[in-house]
């Protein structure tokens, strides 16, 4: 099969190969891929700023497709069904957490497993920019009929972190919210925050991506100036510059949420202590988190942004892409017809 492989890092982009089709193990699904989105994680893979896997290596986290085939008899009913995954493999209630009745895999948080065994398309686990990928039925999600493969491909990580994140905000008053950035994540998030009825700003420098979220009817503006005071801070740009001046935005007892990585060399804490600040912090989302996003997409209750769609081949045309900021909405790459 066809499949775009990390050969070293850091690099610029995958190259394009034959390698051998996966056979799926008991309890996994064989996928045929149709699509799978780009992530900000992909690229700080490929620059050696993120998780290091094993090379060769194969990307992609964000995939949907066909169940063609299955490792177990039990699991031939997901034959012929469209299906995506989520992306984390705890240790499945072996180690001393979940012994105890604590671990976080025993209520469906695998993400916040200690002992990790894989992260689909990211550690240990091959990922979907490929032909065919195999996949963990207990990770497996049906895909709405209503939803195309590369409008699903945009939901799974960004759709999930997104749910995840506004369940996080505990702010229940009147006032505006703050989000910042207006790539997938705080595109979504802004979207459900819309959903609920609840008043927002989106705080996006990039020109193209502000007039996006401002053409949907959200109001978006290009700093954090100008934005106004707010009990609650979404950050999802994952920029150093984002963090001190989402903090400034906060009134007194303010939360910020964390749903974008950032590395932040110099922060002022007494910021934090003197407004007594909260900061929570957000990983992807889980099964039911995914489930959600789909199904809210899938009625029509929250919208996908703009899609901008490459041939598997020319993946490292799309890297460039998002580089450069070119990419006003998401990326995905779509595999096969």
């Amino acid at each position: 099969m066809r499949a775009q492989v990390v050969t070293e890092i850091p690099s610029l982009a995958p190259e394009l190969q034959e390698i051998p089709k996966p056979e799926p193990l008991p309890g996994e699904l064989l996928v045929q891929v149709e699509a799978c989105g780009i992530c900000g994680t992909d690229l700080h893979i490929l620059a050696g700023e993120s998780y290091r896997p094993d090379l060769p290596f194969v990307l992609g986290h964000e995939g949907v497709g066909v169940v063609t085939a299955t490792g177990s008899a039990e699991d031939a009913g997901w034959v012929g069904q469209r299906v995506t995954s989520t992306l984390f493999e705890g240790a499945g209630g072996d180690c001393d957490l979940c012994r105890a009745g604590t671990g976080p895999c025993l209520d469906g948080n695998e993400r916040l497993c200690p002992t990790i065994r894989s992260v689909i398309g990211i550690s240990e686990r091959n990922g979907a920019f490929s032909e065919f990928v195999a996949m963990r039925a207990g990770q497996a999600i049906p895909v709405p009929t209503t939803l195309s493969s590369p409008d699903a491909a945009a939901l799974v990580d960004a759709g999930a972190t997104a749910v995840n994140t506004v369940e996080a905000i505990t702010y229940t008053g009147s006032a505006p919210l703050v989000v910042v950035g207006a790539g997938p994540v705080g595109f979504f998030v802004a979207e459900l925050l819309r959903r609920d009825g609840r008043d927002l700003v989106v705080v996006e420098p990039q020109r193209s991506r502000r007039e996006a979220a401002s053409r949907l009817g959200h109001q978006a503006v290009p700093t954090a100036e100008d934005a106004p005071a707010t009990p609650c801070v979404v950050e999802c740009s994952g920029s150093p510059a984002a963090i001190q001046p989402g903090l400034d935005l906060l009134l007194p007892r303010g939360m910020l949420v964390l749903a974008g990585y950032a590395t932040v060399p110099s922060l002022d804490m007494a910021s934090i202590a003197r407004k007594e600040l909260s900061i929570r912090g957000i990983r992807s989302g889980s099964n039911a988190h995914l489930r959600r996003a789909l199904e809210l997409a899938a009625a029509g209750e929250i919208r996908v942004p703009l899609l901008t769609l490459w041939p598997l081949e020319e993946m490292a045309d799309a890297l460039d892409a998002l580089r450069a900021g070119e990419v006003e909405g998401k990326a995905v790459i779509t595999v096969g017809p």
